[in-house]
């Protein structure tokens, strides 16, 4: 790419817009209130009485947990919740509208007042959001069997290792006190032929879970237990086959470590192989994570799976196969390396991945500040995302991590996995004939912890090669072929709560199919080059997979906290989402030809965002401007949770629209909010949105803003309207806001990283006659305001012209320069 040149500041309108306040809950009303809160005060009595009855065979305190089933049509606040004396745990997918409720009153004595008031058995108030509620049902054992457990319950005489997760009741004292007490009860059964135990916890602030060794009738008496959530099987890891690619570079220079200041990517795998020549130079630090006494992982960082070597050489080097090509290799990147895996591809049953995680993270991050970009190219194969369901722990984990460490300004990476359908080698051959229909099968979504909110997932694509080891073989084809076509193996989305994922895509191979049989040597010109873990026969392997389309999106994030050291994790988020475009064939499965209805169009657009997410990301792009593609950004926002933020975009040159062309407009917004995985209403605690407005008066907008702050501060509160998106709409136009970015508004907003294209045509009108306006707008879902008051972000603008003798940069630059101008003009009248 010619003409490099670094990208514009955009903007910023300093006047903030107060939002109105959003909806309340309920809108249902019932007309047997006497009579349906006679059935619930019965409920309420059936409830207690259990729990005072319930004898604990571990002893512990049996705490009054219940489920409130809602009406489809209605909800209850938090707020309503608390004063009637509950505490919400959890509120379940919209499909089952329940929510699981904690009282710390054994009577339920406010719950049971407000509930005679409301059946008019006293007068005093009526309580009417308890409209709402449907029925009191106590949990039962099978709501706190664990998905895995259902597939592969135990067996007769197993003790397993499995996940047991206890209702947070918000407590740590309390918490910890429930895991001794199970801790001590096992340690007690234990006998010389049955071992029970205990071997690991964690306690955050919404998860409390640990890992336990126990047999069938154990698991029966927990899943009776009113403080266990779930009882699940553990986690399995899930990795690739390859085998080693054979090429002699005896005549490569020797490799000069990266500066100390440079970027580091932290590879959280099965360990590195410390002894290979090309990643020696590189890393910077490597450990086992937390097995410090080596009872597990007995030889130490060095892998042994042939994973993570792998994967580290990727995200050292990026496309290996160019480095071989040039024989040069050059690294700007530190690689760090933390071994969770053993050599046998599993982790420890005695520990929680939770904790390895989080021990892992920490050390490096704080021992290593230029530690920024984290990889995770591991899933747990079994833990598939389905519809409607809340989120994956893992995944979970990593999101609260990201929230943590804001500070630290952490990348997360997370392969989306393999999908492995058509497994029995009767099906083999559908795997050519179907494909890519069945990568839209719930068998082929992501897996945990692919469904992070906060992390960018990538996805798999082919290189679009044939077969290079039988060339002349009419039976042994590769099933993509083309470059760009989804990997046969590849995970889609869409994740939690509808949000898009994955959200990229790389290079990570193909399969070759040799009859009825996948071929087992990954055939080296359908698969990605990297490093070998045996390192003394060969340097380098060939593979397929997810795992290895990962580290080249961390590669590339590294690359951009190299250029911007100061920016923020959203910030480089937004800029490598703005540089994704899907590749540049696609099947026809996937396509929007010309015909389709609108319906049609947007069921088709789905299937894009399902498989590319937003595409494939590319450096350059992310990294500089030029002529013909101008990026504008702001980093480090900060905006109050209710407000709005306005943003101004240069009015388009006339060239723009005159020359002949494709022309985009592209936003990409990225935050990081408080989430947790209990929460089926919403899994994001603050969600974001965008709007674009042109052909509004900037004086007006501004003066509208001026206005509202200053009847805020003289405290009219009761004299004026908070504006609203619709408001906007109505004061200048229906025309006003332009409404074809693509996602549309109510797909893009269920994200914490959103991307809005829209393509300008020429015909297109107030692009060019005066500045665009962007409204960011901060919503709460669940989050107390006074904890957490505001939300940070990060917005990149692009704006490109297919034709490079476009000249858009220089003019757009002149104009932003003015447009910064006016706006300190504006804030000194205010």
């Amino acid at each position: 790419m010619t003409n490099q040149f670094d990208h514009l500041k955009l903007p910023r309108v300093y006047v903030q817009l107060p939002r109105k306040s959003g909806g309340g809950f309920g809108g249902y009303k019932r007309d047997d209130r006497s009579t349906h809160g006679q059935n619930l005060l019965s409920q309420i009595a059936a409830v207690t009485k259990s729990a005072k009855e319930r004898k604990s065979s571990f002893r512990l305190d049996p705490k009054l947990i219940f489920k409130i089933k809602l009406v489809k049509e209605s909800n209850l606040s938090d707020d309503d919740l608390a004063k009637s004396g509950l505490t919400m745990l959890a509120r379940e997918p919209a499909a089952n509208k329940a929510i699981v409720v904690f009282s710390s009153d054994a009577e339920l004595k406010e719950f049971h007042n407000r509930m005679e008031n409301y059946s008019g058995i006293k007068t005093d108030h009526k309580y009417d959001y308890l409209d709402a509620v449907e029925a009191l049902t106590p949990l039962e054992p099978q709501d706190r069997l664990g998905r895995l457990l259902e597939l592969e319950p135990l067996q007769p005489g197993e003790i397993a290792a499995l996940d047991l997760e206890l209702w947070h009741t918000g407590d740590r004292d309390e918490m910890r006190k429930y895991i001794n007490q199970i801790r001590q009860d096992l340690q007690e059964r234990s006998t010389s032929t049955a071992t029970f135990a205990l071997t690991d916890h964690h306690i955050g602030d919404y998860l409390c879970i640990a890992r336990i060794k126990i047999n069938q009738q154990l698991l029966d008496e927990l899943l009776n237990e009113f403080i266990v959530k779930e009882v699940d099987r553990r986690p399995k890891a899930a990795f690739e086959k390859r085998i080693e690619y054979n090429l002699s570079l005896s005549d490569l220079p020797d490799i000069i470590s990266p500066s100390t200041n440079c970027c580091g990517i932290l590879i959280i795998d099965s360990g590195v192989q410390r002894g290979h020549s090309l990643l020696a130079p590189v890393i910077g630090d490597a450990e086992v994570f937390p097995d410090a006494k080596r009872e597990f992982l007995k030889s130490g960082p060095d892998d042994e799976a042939d994973h993570g070597t792998g994967v580290a050489g990727i995200a050292a080097y990026g496309n290996i196969e160019d480095c071989i090509r040039k024989k040069t290799f050059d690294p700007t990147v530190w690689i760090f390396s933390a071994r969770i895996i053993n050599e046998n591809n599993e982790f420890d049953e005695e520990l929680l991945l939770e904790n390895q995680l989080e021990e892992a993270i920490s050390y490096f991050v704080n021992q290593h500040p230029n530690c920024k970009v984290i990889n995770l190219s591991l899933g747990n194969a079994e833990q598939i995302y389905q519809d409607g369901k809340k989120q994956l722990r893992l995944a979970a984990k990593l999101d609260e991590l990201a929230y943590r460490y804001q500070h630290k300004n952490l990348v997360f990476i997370v392969a989306a996995g393999n999908s492995y359908v058509y497994s029995q080698r009767d099906d083999r051959e559908l795997l050519r004939t179907d494909y890519p229909n069945y990568l839209l099968e719930p068998e082929a979504r992501i897996i945990d912890p692919a469904t992070s909110a906060i992390a960018l997932t990538v996805g798999s694509l082919s290189l679009g090669r044939g077969s290079m080891t039988y060339p002349s073989d009419a039976q042994r084809n590769a099933i993509a072929k083309v470059p760009g076509y989804p990997s046969p193996f590849t995970r889609t989305g869409f994740g939690v709560d509808g949000m898009i994922k994955p959200d990229l895509v790389d290079f990570g191979g193909d399969f070759v199919l040799d009859g009825d049989r996948i071929a087992q040597d990954n055939d080296a010109a359908v698969s990605v080059v990297t490093f070998s873990q045996n390192y003394n026969s060969s340097l380098f392997k060939v593979a397929s997979g997810t795992s290895f389309a990962a580290p080249r999106a961390a590669h590339l994030a590294a690359q951009l906290f190299n250029k911007y050291p100061e920016a923020s994790s959203n910030m480089i988020r937004a800029l490598i989402t703005t540089s994704a475009k899907l590749p540049d064939e696609i099947p026809s499965l996937f396509q929007i030809g010309s015909g389709l209805t609108q319906k049609q169009k947007t069921e088709q657009r789905e299937k894009q965002w399902a498989i590319y997410g937003y595409g494939q990301a590319d450096l350059e792009r992310a990294m500089y401007s030029t002529e013909n593609y101008v990026v504008m950004w702001e980093d480090h926002l900060e905006i109050a949770v209710g407000d709005f933020d306005l943003f101004e975009i240069p009015a388009l040159p006339p060239e723009f629209l005159q020359k002949k062309g494709k022309r985009h407009l592209s936003i990409a917004l990225a935050f990081d909010p408080p989430t947790r995985h209990t929460r089926g209403d919403s899994y994001l605690g603050i969600t974001m949105e965008f709007n674009l407005f042109k052909g509004v008066d900037r004086e007006n907008v501004i003066n509208a803003r001026v206005d509202v702050e200053k009847a805020k501060k003289a405290g009219k509160e009761g004299s004026y309207s908070e504006l609203s998106i619709e408001d906007l709409k109505k004061q200048f136009g229906s025309g006003c806001m332009v409404d074809d970015l693509l996602p549309g508004a109510n797909l893009r907003k269920k994200s914490a990283l959103q991307r809005g294209v829209v393509e300008i045509s020429s015909q297109a009108t107030n692009y060019d006659k005066s500045p665009l306006y962007l409204v960011v707008s901060c919503n709460r879902k669940w989050v107390k305001v006074e904890e957490i008051p505001s939300q940070r972000y990060a917005l990149v603008v692009a704006i490109s012209h297919s034709d490079p003798e476009v000249k858009l940069y220089n003019r757009l630059n002149v104009a932003l320069k003015q447009a910064n101008q006016l706006n300190q003009q504006a804030r000194i009248r205010q």
